[in-house]
């Protein structure tokens, strides 16, 4: 199958998965328990401007008027007025600070998950089933398990209260303060140094054991063994042919972390205060602001559709067997 063929199959399925998605994101909101004027309406308000205000954000229309207009504004790049953030759009409350704040700490605390966890899997996967093994794995196994808003407590408590390393809260120490760009940058990466520890408790023992449990199956196959044969080195069989192989998998799980990116870690984000898209979600579901949910529901989907080509377009390039098929 050439490229380009295999590519445009590909981005076609994505586009239906996208447009169910849109779809399903406009009746599933809907059915979230709460009133959606609750937050916008004062109760000492008379009952003519309350229905004013419903009428002004279409609240008072039939269901399937109110899906029409939703998908005509959805092709048009509108993503309607917010109810919780009064006169914002919700493209400036999700297209802003918070997404980038989100987008930085999300891929930096995936990337480093991916590479330790990929390292270790490596490492030890390879020496599987000794005490080193044993005691290890196990021990993630008891990390993974952990509720991560409890983690982050700890570390916010420990490190950041006790210890005094890291900054308990926020993403700067110098919003609304003219600083430099250096001193910012660096006041920003330390507030990031709380959030991304607890990511990495989370996404490290994911990749490690998914990793380690590859290479523990390879060590038996007929082309290792043949390696052996021909004098090569546990070395260079494990880094220069099964870390490869690997490099595949992690590929696989990143692409599977993908939602993340926006979303982000809800937890992590409220109980550190980082103001991205994660804090946005849980509050915007407090607040049953529907708008804003149906946009930060949209962004995640078009985040997993895009990361998906890029994935399949880096499976094409290093593995041949999917020419083939």
């Amino acid at each position: 199958m050439g490229f380009t063929s295999y590519i445009s199959r590909k981005a076609a399925q994505l586009a239906v998965v996208m447009f169910i998605g849109i779809i399903v994101s406009f009746f599933m909101f809907r059915l979230l328990p709460g009133d959606p004027t609750a937050s916008l309406l004062d109760p000492r308000l008379d009952p003519e401007a309350k229905i004013e205000i419903i009428r002004r954000f279409g609240l008072d229309k039939p269901l399937y008027e109110q899906f029409i207009l939703y998908i005509t504004n959805i092709l048009r790049g509108d993503f309607g007025i917010s109810f919780s953030y009064t006169g914002m759009s919700v493209s400036e409350v999700i297209f802003g600070q918070r997404l980038i704040n989100t987008l930085a700490l999300m891929s930096t605390g995936i990337a480093l998950s991916a590479v330790i966890g990929t390292l270790l899997g490596l490492a030890i996967g390879w020496r599987s089933g000794g005490i080193l093994d044993r005691t290890f794995t196990g021990l993630l196994y008891l990390v993974f398990s952990a509720p991560v808003f409890w983690v982050a407590l700890l570390i916010q408590f420990y490190l950041g209260y006790q210890a005094g390393l890291i900054p308990i809260s926020g993403t700067s120490s110098y919003i609304g303060v003219d600083v430099d760009f250096t001193t910012y940058l660096a006041d920003y990466m330390l507030h990031m140094v709380g959030p991304v520890i607890t990511l990495a408790f989370f996404f490290i023992p994911s990749y490690y054991i998914y990793i380690r449990n590859v290479v523990s199956s390879m060590k038996g196959e007929d082309f290792v063994v043949t390696l052996r044969a021909v004098g090569l080195s546990e070395r260079i069989i494990l880094v220069r042919h099964i870390a490869r192989h690997v490099a595949i998998h992690t590929l696989t799980i990143t692409s599977n972390q993908s939602p993340l990116l926006v979303t982000g870690a809800v937890f992590t984000e409220t109980v550190f205060g980082w103001n991205g898209i994660g804090r946005l979600l849980y509050d915007s579901i407090l607040r049953a602001d529907y708008p804003v949910l149906q946009g930060i529901f949209i962004l995640t989907i078009l985040v997993v559709v895009i990361t998906n080509i890029v994935t399949d377009v880096i499976y094409y390039l290093i593995d041949p067997r999917i020419k083939v098929r």
